[in-house]
Formats: structure tokens, sequence, C-alpha cells
């Protein structure tokens, strides 16, 4: 009978124009707040095991979105998002940025000595000096989000981890202490769908994956035209070709829209300047949500 009234639920949604939305899970994670605070009960969320899993998801099912954190200010880039999508490039689009003000509490046991704390390894990180203060002797253990972090914590008595206050009450557990980590910590994500954002006025950005001839000042060379037409690259992330050593793929924004007449000069001489060159899309940034 349960399975009926969800399977009636979906349909229902989707007859109505309501997309799933897939995002890194399980429920508690800094994705999910942000997937419900940006589209609220308009949409199904679906957790996944990964982002991996997140790209899978948006191929299989073409009228789904995803949501993929990108970077991180303590942590930097997060380079499974950044691999998938140049795996996934000219299948897969950016639709939106968007960026969440992250807020930490250390989750556990009220009265029971702390001895490890479970966290996502970009936390572990931001708060690595507030933690060698607090908690000298305890162990850290990185895990793949912040709410299995919870939930490992649930699982052991002597275990806290670092995750958003919200993963307490989903978890059963105590908020043991806010973090006192002094610096801004803020996550910047993607939304992605199997195809390029609708045009807009908004502020708006392209994202490029490009391929460059492995030679002296290939880089140098392709970056060229994007000055001289006076367009600003707001990210450059390399990564490395799998099997082919000191060889390297390039994940790129720019400031604007690729038909933007500076832009597509610029596009148009940096793709002679490529083995490949794969606009991944022109999209809008929006607003920073606080979590």
């Amino acid at each position: 009978m349960q399975t009926r009234h969800l399977s009636r639920a979906r349909i229902s949604r989707k007859k109505i124009g309501m997309p799933e939305i897939y995002y890194l899970g399980p429920e508690g994670t800094f994705s999910h707040i942000l997937a419900r605070k940006r589209f609220g009960h308009r949409a199904s969320l679906v957790a996944c095991p990964a982002i991996e899993a997140v790209y899978d998801r948006v191929r299989e099912n073409p009228a789904g979105l995803g949501l993929v954190p990108v970077e991180n200010s303590s942590g930097g880039t997060v380079y499974d998002s950044v691999d998938a999508m140049i795996r996934n490039a000219g299948k897969i689009f950016l639709r939106e940025e968007l960026s969440l003000d992250v807020r930490i509490a250390l989750l556990g046991h009220a009265g029971q000595e702390v001895t490890t704390i479970y966290s996502h390894f970009i936390q572990l990180k931001h708060h690595a000096e507030w933690l060698k203060q607090r908690f000298p002797k305890a162990r850290q253990r990185a895990v793949a989000s912040t709410a299995i972090a919870a939930q490992k914590a649930k699982a052991s008595p002597h275990a806290a981890a670092l995750a958003s206050p919200g993963a307490a009450g989903v978890y059963g557990l105590d908020v043991l202490e806010k973090s006192r980590a002094g610096s801004v910590n803020v996550t910047h994500f993607a939304i992605i769908g199997a195809s390029p954002a609708p045009e807009t006025d908004e502020a708006r950005k392209t994202a490029l994956i490009a391929a460059l001839p492995n030679s002296c000042g290939s880089l140098h060379q392709f970056l060229g035209p994007f000055a001289r037409q006076g367009v600003s690259l707001t990210r450059i992330v390399s990564r490395p070709v799998p099997g082919k050593p000191q060889t390297y793929v390039f994940f790129v924004e720019i400031e604007g829209g690729e038909h933007d007449p500076a832009a597509a000069k610029a596009l148009t001489r940096a793709r002679k300047l490529s083995e490949s060159l794969v606009s991944l899309g022109t999209f809008p940034v929006r607003g920073r949500f606080k979590s």
C-alpha cells in the first residue's frame, strides 16, 4: 500500500511539472539543506550515495536536475564534481550557480567523553585549529558527508560529528557545541541538467572543458584571447588525464555568456588553440543561502 502511495505521489508531481532533484545524501547533508531551500516543496528530493551518482541519475532522467558541490572557501575545489563534469562534458550542463553559508556544530551524546570525531574532510580541515584546542586527544575520521558523520556518531556513545545543527534532530543527537571557527565557511554549488539553462538577463558565467596541446606555453596561449577581449576568468582547475602522464584537461569558468560579443571572439580564437573545447553552458549566478 505504501509503495502504491509513493508511486502515485511521484506520478502526481510529474504531472504538474515538478522535477526530481538529485543531491549527495543522505538526509541532513548541506546538499540536502540547500536543495530544500532552493526548491522548497515544488520538487521531489532524491538522495544519491556519491557525487558521480548524481550525474548518473540526471543522465537517466533528463527531466530531473542535480545539485553538486563545486568549491568550499576553506577546503578548495571538490574534485569529484570537477572530474564528473569532465567525464560528462557535452552530456551534462551547468544550469545555475548558488552558494551556502555553512553552519557547523559538534553533535554527539551529552555527558559522554568524545574520543572520535567524524566529518567530511573539508569540515575537518576548516575546523582543524578549533578541534586541536577543544579536543586534542580525539581521533579524527573523514567520511563521505557530514550526514554520514552524524550516522557514525549515533552508532557510538563516545563518537561525535561535525555536521549541520539540523542533523541533530534527524539522527537523534545532542548539539554539544557550536563551532567557534572564526573564518567564513561557504560552499559553492552547481545545479546540473541534461540541457543548457534558458536565456536570462541575470549575472552569468560560462563553463568550459579545455584539452590543450602538451607543449610549452599552451595554457598561456589559450588564456591570451580572453585577456585581450577583456573577459575575466573566475575559475581554472587542472585535472590529470588518466593513463596519460603529465597531460591535463582544464575546467574553466568565464564571466558572461558564450554568445556575448567579447566572449564569442575569445572563444573562437581559444578553440583554435585547443585540442578540444567543450561548453558546459551559460548559467545564472544566484544568491547565497544560509544553512
